[in-house]
């Protein structure tokens, strides 16, 4: 027996007998082992973490207040109990051989759940202080720390079989690598995200806080999170939809961050005029158009330009159609764009352009194509809505009709003529 071991003289001489001394030593010991465990952590914890509080809060840095808030101090502090205990086990248990390789082991299984949690929350610590750094905002620490987890996670099963079975780490590893095809067509999607996620921080597809359209997936919203395998979008309605991250390098989509950035938001809409209420101006429409602020002085100078240019020419007769002449829907698509350009919710200094498009069915097209100088979505809207308000009503005073399909009240109307 070990001298060290008074217990088991003790019991000895209070006449236990022997066969009992030794199950009532190991009693006693694993009972000295938890209580010097528990005697460690409390040591640790309340000391160890004390000072390293005292030591966060009067750091300037960002930091460490994250992986504080996150526990891995704590998990680190664990670390010394473990030590402990693993170093006392040999000493403890010196009477009872057999138990010590089962403690030891047991200890190093703990030591490796530790690891793996400390790796975690040392991860989350570091997402959290990224996200809210502007500097590594955009940074792929999520899909990094992923792939590091997942290998933390291998690596720390292959450990456990390692311990529990008492094969060599190398002997597993060299076991696996006869199921890599196996391992590859299981994780196929993750190797391919992981893939597609590094192309997208590479060319810089997406990032969090992105507004982007994807039709394919019915996606209209901003990029919450990109994580391994999937990019999640908040809609504009609230719903999240996934999207597999493969497919923003496989498939077209929309990412409007360009337009974010310029401060400005596109226009293109077109007015569809019905044909047959285009026409040469009159004396009477031209007078009532001059009374227009917005296209007086174009009006006269226009004039003066096309008189100068039938008298040089030598144009001679009523008929309209000798020579040139101002039409009423030339002169709509000149007041428009000189509405556009006054309008105090029109970005000057993006493109404007007010353009007659091929006819169709469904009449001329007069498209108009400017930039609102928000963003935003509701004033945009409204700057929007305003504008083409005023543009459908102001048809009327150049003698030109809107074209719509026929409703029932028109045809109704046709019957009861």
């Amino acid at each position: 027996m070990n001298t060290l071991h008074w217990t088991t003289d003790f019991l000895i001489k209070q006449g236990v007998r022997e066969e009992f001394v030794q199950w009532i030593a190991l009693g006693i010991d694993i009972i000295l082992l938890v209580l010097i465990s528990w005697v460690a952590d409390f040591i640790a914890r309340r000391i160890l973490l004390s000072v390293i509080h005292t030591l966060v809060k009067r750091s300037k840095a960002t930091w460490d207040d994250y992986f504080f808030e996150q526990k891995v101090f704590k998990n680190l502090a664990h670390l010394v109990p473990a030590w402990i205990v693993h170093t006392s086990v040999p000493l403890i248990f010196d009477d009872v051989p057999g138990a010590i390789p089962f403690l030891e082991k047991l200890v190093v299984l703990y030591v490796i759940i530790l690891g793996v949690s400390l790796v975690n929350r040392t991860l989350r610590a570091l997402e959290n202080w990224t996200t809210m750094t502007s500097k590594y905002a955009n940074s792929p620490i999520r899909t990094i720390s992923q792939v590091i987890r997942i290998l933390a996670f291998f690596g720390a099963v292959i450990a456990v079989i390692s311990i529990l079975t008492g094969t060599k780490a190398g002997n597993i590893l060299g076991a696996l690598a006869g199921t890599t095809a196996i391992i590859i067509l299981v994780f196929q999607d993750s190797i391919k995200g992981l893939l597609a996620n590094f192309q997208i921080h590479m060319y810089d597809l997406i990032k969090v806080g992105d507004w982007i359209t994807f039709s394919k997936y019915g996606v209209d919203g901003d990029v919450v999170s990109i994580d391994l395998t999937t990019v999640k979008v908040q809609n504009f309605d609230k719903t999240v939809s996934t999207v597999p991250a493969t497919a923003f390098v496989s498939d077209s989509f929309v990412n409007w961050r360009g337009m974010s950035e310029s401060g400005a938001r596109r226009i293109k809409r077109n007015i569809h005029i019905d044909i047959t209420s285009i026409r040469h101006l009159d004396e009477g429409l031209a007078d009532s158009l001059r009374e227009i602020d917005l296209i007086h002085d174009f009006m006269v100078q226009r004039q003066s330009e096309i008189d100068a240019n039938n008298q040089k020419k030598g144009i001679k007769g009523a008929s309209k159609l000798n020579g040139r002449r101002q039409t009423n829907i030339g002169l709509y698509r000149k007041y428009v764009e000189f509405y556009l350009n006054n309008h105090p919710g029109i970005h000057n200094d993006f493109t404007l352009m007010v353009r007659q498009l091929q006819p169709t069915t469904e009449g001329l097209p007069i498209e108009v194509y400017c930039f609102t100088n928000t963003i935003v979505w509701q004033e945009y809207e409204g700057i929007m809505a305003d504008i083409f308000d005023h543009l459908y009503a102001a048809t009327r005073h150049f003698d030109l009709a809107l074209f719509q399909s026929p409703t029932g009240a028109d045809v109704r109307a046709l019957s009861w003529k």
